[in-house]
């Protein structure tokens, strides 16, 4: 689901309601992993507004990713990100294509089910 959000980026920078709607997380979470994880800092205009880049927005979903779906703490994901990032990303990626390519095995059987009726 987010690869899918991240290959349909076109602009440079979104706001947070942007980034929250695209991961399907709360604003007020976001900021709050801005306050835990000193490598994830949008820039800011002189009012305070928030402006993710997509580099940001990539680690918004490494930091989604292993903290809500595999259940690590703010501080193992802060660890595994600056221990090897590229690693990191490496593993979420892999991760999303194959669940990508469960879903359309599943819409095949479907298919395949349908036709057997």
């Amino acid at each position: 689901l987010w690869l899918t959000a991240m290959e349909n980026l076109t602009k440079q920078y979104y706001s947070i309601g942007e980034v929250a709607d695209m991961l399907q997380v709360a604003p007020s979470k976001l900021r709050f992993w801005e306050s835990k994880f000193d490598f994830l800092q949008p820039k800011t205009n002189s009012k305070g507004t928030r402006f993710y880049s997509q580099e940001d927005i990539k680690l918004v979903q490494l930091i989604a990713y292993y903290a809500d779906e595999k259940g690590m703490t703010l501080e193992g994901v802060a660890a595994k990100i600056k221990k090897n990032k590229h690693k990191a990303q490496n593993e979420y990626s892999v991760t999303e294509e194959l669940a990508q390519l469960r879903n359309q095995l599943y819409a095949i059987r479907a298919e395949m089910n349908k036709l057997k009726e």
